[in-house]
């Protein structure tokens, strides 16, 4: 699941047809933004801050990249000139210029290698090869004269280096074309050379292509009839249909991550337009973020979490968060069913009876093809009032997907069932004799340790926040949640219990959730444990706080001792005393 967040505006664009492009810089969440011919910004994105820039009378003709290998600025010029440069330098028409007998399309940045040039006829070279050998640089040509590459990529398989073009002929008929690269000199392995065609049998026509080089390496293609195609240089396959947008125009295609496109089209009305993150593995669209006004061919870029847009008359920002573990059910009626003529039906000779063990209560309902969270809704209500806990905890566990108004249900019954006297949460005495174990008898135990392995497990169910907010309002007491509170706090400090990450993780979640959901009871509530209870959540974020800051502290110290280096002391801070003695 995809998670978009507020839009900003990273800085105005000087004139939309002269954008070049976007790429990293050699600082963490910094860019280098080519804005036009003769003008390169740099900015930080935590704060949208030009931290630096260049400009040039020569015509700048591809975007500016960062070098690792190098460590030096890169950008091609009136098409046939490479420059590069340190970020010291002030004047760009003073740096060495290196000039090819052909044309240069764009430099591609590598890692762990340098860069990659790319020549407008197909051929490619590595950087510091190029330079040497610009003057009896091989210039036999890869494609047509009349063709064009529009995409252009460079990934790596097996530790050797790949170049893939998207190459577009005047009939505006598309064709992959994918080669391996030779070691050091980044050339062309031609006898590797493979040609593909992006076709359909349908009568349809490509709007998006995207070329992708983190985690599955493939070419990823969008038709006029709003299906998603992928290319894996092997075969094709067939992703699903992207929804919410319109394919009646161009759509901008890029990698999110964790199996996530993102695009940006017109919507549907054709009124304004859309970005739209995809999941690639179910097929179907995981949000979408509305925008007034439509680029067509705008640039798309991700950087360090954040989505990089060429809007109409600035570069956009949208920050975004994947999150792997968020509900199925949530993406229910987010993708349109249509016939897929490539698919085929196997049987698989499998037995109608159910294979693996469930309760009586849901075998029925299996069989009806009922959705978790429904079969959930039905069957955990009448077992919550029964009171039988045992048997809640057994029949939970069968559910993955659980919707909230049954979580927050189960979540009121487990607090009703380990605090059915109500104590004083303000007294630490009466708050440690509830959790302990001590003085019970060995029945009292089991059902003390039942009835608080049922509570922990509630606690570690994944929910959305926003559906889950109006039934804690609804449902929940304000003296419920100031004892959800305390027990949490007590778990996070107290607790000699053993966690998890993803558990302690989950008990935060609860603590701002309980926060966000009834403020305005804490605000208006004039009630000394309301006071207590928020103070003694206070301190105990503040003292994890302290814990993570001298860990953070020790940790220069600890990684000095594991590599062997001599810690020196330093005598002039250590304490002394003077005595005077008479002689």
């Amino acid at each position: 699941m995809a998670k978009l967040h507020n839009y900003y505006v990273l800085c105005p664009l000087i004139d939309q047809k002269s954008f070049l492009g976007v790429a990293e810089d050699k600082e963490n969440e910094h860019v280098i933004v080519t804005l036009g011919r003769n003008v390169v910004h740099k900015y930080q994105l935590s704060d949208q801050k030009q931290v630096g820039g260049w400009t040039s009378k020569d015509h700048i003709t591809s975007a500016v990249i960062y070098d690792k290998e190098q460590e030096s600025y890169v950008c091609v010029f009136n098409k046939n000139t490479i420059k590069t440069w340190k970020e010291d330098s002030e004047n760009l028409d003073k740096v060495k210029k290196y000039k090819f007998p052909i044309n240069i399309l764009k430099v591609l940045p590598r890692d762990n290698q340098s860069a990659l040039v790319i020549f407008s006829n197909g051929n490619c070279a590595s950087l510091p090869y190029a330079l040497d050998n610009r003057r009896t640089y091989e210039n036999k040509s890869l494609i047509k004269d009349t063709d064009t590459i529009v995409e252009s990529a460079c990934y790596t398989i097996n530790k050797t280096d790949h170049i893939c073009h998207i190459v577009k002929n005047i009939k505006d008929e598309y064709e992959i074309l994918n080669c391996a690269l030779r070691d050091e000199l980044g050339d062309l392995e031609r006898s590797k050379l493979t040609k593909t065609k992006i076709v359909r049998p349908d009568d349809v026509y490509v709007v998006g292509k995207f070329i992708c080089t983190e985690g599955k390496n493939a070419v990823y293609v969008l038709w006029s009839d709003g299906k998603m195609t992928v290319y894996n240089f092997k075969d094709w396959k067939t992703v699903g249909t992207v929804p919410w947008i319109s394919t009646h125009s161009s759509v901008s295609l890029a990698w999110m991550g964790k199996d996530h496109l993102i695009l940006f089209g017109s919507n549907t009305e054709q009124d304004g337009a859309i970005i739209v993150a995809y999941n690639i593995v179910l097929g179907v669209g995981s949000c979408r973020y509305p925008m007034k006004m439509y680029s067509e061919d705008a640039k798309l870029y991700c950087f360090y979490g954040r989505i990089i847009l060429e809007a109409s008359n600035h570069v956009g920002m949208l920050p975004y968060v994947l999150q792997t573990k968020r509900n199925l059910s949530s993406l229910l009626g987010s993708h349109e069913v249509i016939q897929d003529e490539c698919m085929e039906i196997a049987d698989w000779d499998s037995p109608t009876e159910l294979q693996f063990k469930v309760n009586n209560e849901i075998k029925d309902l299996l069989k009806l093809g009922v959705t978790e969270r429904s079969m959930c809704s039905n069957v955990i209500p009448p077992l919550l009032e029964k009171g039988d806990f045992r048997a809640v905890y057994q029949m939970i566990k069968q559910f993955n997907d659980i919707p909230e108004s049954v979580l927050v249900a189960l979540l009121s019954y487990c607090i009703k069932l380990v605090n059915p006297s109500k104590i004083d949460i303000s007294n630490a005495d009466e708050i440690l004799k509830l959790l302990s174990s001590e003085n019970k008898t060995k029945k009292e135990l089991i059902v003390h340790k039942a009835k608080f392995e049922l509570f922990n497990y509630t606690l570690q169910i994944s929910f959305s926040d926003a559906l889950i907010i109006p039934h804690l309002r609804n449902n929940v007491s304000l003296d419920d949640t100031l004892f959800l509170l305390t027990y949490i706090t007590h778990i996070l400090v107290n607790s000699e219990k053993t966690m998890g990450v993803d558990y302690e993780s989950k008990l935060f979640d609860w603590c701002i959730l309980l926060m966000d959901a009834f403020h305005q009871q804490y605000l208006m509530t004039k009630d000394d444990k309301v006071t207590f209870v928020l103070q003694n959540t206070l301190n105990t974020v503040l003292n994890l706080i302290n814990q993570l800051n001298n860990v953070s502290d020790l940790l220069p110290l600890i990684n000095k001792l594991l590599s062997g280096e001599v810690i020196e002391s330093d005598e002039d801070s250590m304490t002394y005393t003077i005595e005077l003695m008479q002689i």
